[in-house]
């Protein structure tokens, strides 16, 4: 199930890379579909992000703070360094990013993946892109306490909490009923993760999903459609709140039935994508955290130069492009030697943290078929996200 996932988390990736690139694009010439289904991207990463964290501990008896600790050095390192390249930034070329002063309180709330109100109906973090990371973060927390719990009720209790708290949002219209935290932690957004953990707990059980391919092959089609044309059926909400998390309807069942059926037909022996396209979803958080940087750069030029309608529209293609390669270069850069398995921040935090007992290697599928195919550990899967997501 590694490749199909990490094809996936590199399609959400491009998703979100195409929604910014859009702002290189001035007049509007391009379809509404075209336009708008890119948005999916934040959902479809929500998604898979439900269903790793469920396959990655399914077999395991792992310590709440130990996963919360992996979770940080996982997430936090990249991610404060371009917060703090932001406030940099801003301090540097106000005019630029046409910014208004930054306060400390913000600096430090953006750093702990808490939610506030940066300007009015505004919840973005310094660095906007971050706050998908805020709703990661919580339901790594929901995830981290729900491991206290048998292993039996760990998902039912995961998907039970988010339900309620979907649910109480239906009675909050606005920051002004409950507050910030109130309203932001109860959207109809974090019902995404809940699909990614119910399909985990279908899949976990591969003799289901053996035969019959083609009722994925149906699955992923149907995924697939809803996220690209659904927007002429279901919109976006009407809460007048940035960003827009009321998008479960719109954007987060296709990406269930995306993730369904990619899982479906690989563990029915059919793989989607390319080697290409599996390093690309390795590399998917990286590039959801960069590429703004460069496309704003790309943008900020060819207003200078005044280009046109049609050479911008020419220019996208290339800057999406070169996006995705910046992500490449930060991942193997940044993101590997600070924040991966064997990075800095890890090997610091094993020096005052004892290693947790050794578990019994679990026999994968290749081993039991006898190829000798180097098989990626569990843990490629995790590095969300992006949980990015727009």
């Amino acid at each position: 199930m590694v490749f199909n996932v990490q094809v996936m988390r590199a399609i959400a990736a491009t998703l979100v890379v195409w929604v910014h690139t859009q702002e290189l694009i001035v007049t509007d010439v391009l379809p509404h579909w075209l336009r708008s289904f890119g948005y999916g991207g934040v959902d479809l990463f929500f998604v898979i992000s439900g269903f790793i964290m469920v396959r990655t501990t399914q077999n395991k008896n792992i310590r709440p703070i130990q996963f919360y600790r992996k979770r940080i050095l996982r997430v936090a390192p990249l991610y404060a360094f371009f917060t703090i390249l932001i406030v940099i930034l801003s301090a540097t070329m106000p005019d630029v990013l046409n910014s208004t002063q930054i306060e400390v309180s913000q600096i430090a709330k953006s750093l702990v993946f808490f939610p506030f109100e940066k300007t009015p109906d505004s919840l973005y973090p310094i660095y906007y892109l971050g706050w998908t990371l805020n709703y990661e973060m919580f339901f790594y927390s929901i995830f981290a306490v729900a491991l206290l719990l048998p292993k039996r009720a760990r998902l039912m209790a995961i998907t039970a909490v988010i339900v309620s708290l979907a649910g109480i949002g239906n009675s909050i219209g606005g920051l002004s009923d409950y507050g910030v935290a109130a309203f932001f932690y109860t959207r109809p957004i974090l019902m995404d993760f809940v699909l990614g953990v119910l399909a985990a707990s279908y899949f976990h059980d591969s003799a289901r999903t053996a035969r019959n391919p083609m009722r994925w092959w149906l699955c992923l089609a149907a995924g697939v459609s809803w996220l690209a044309f659904g927007g002429e059926v279901i919109g976006f909400g009407d809460v007048p709140v940035s960003p827009p998390t009321d998008t479960f309807l719109r954007f987060g069942i296709a990406s269930g039935l995306i993730v369904a059926g990619v899982v479906g037909l690989e563990q029915s022996g059919t793989r989607i994508g390319s080697p290409l396209m599996q390093r690309a979803g390795d590399a998917s958080y990286s590039i959801y955290l960069s590429h703004y940087f460069f496309i704003a750069a790309v943008i900020a030029v060819a207003n200078r130069l005044e280009l046109n309608d049609a050479a911008r529209a020419l220019l996208a293609p290339a800057t999406m492009a070169a996006a995705v390669a910046v992500g490449f270069a930060t991942y193997h850069l940044l993101e590997r030697p600070f924040a991966g398995d064997l990075g800095i921040y890890q090997r610091l935090a094993r020096l005052f943290v004892a290693p947790p007992p050794m578990q019994p290697r679990a026999i994968t599928e290749e081993a039991v078929m006898g190829t000798t195919r180097k098989v990626q550990r569990p843990d490629a899967l995790e590095s969300d996200s992006q949980s990015k997501t727009t």
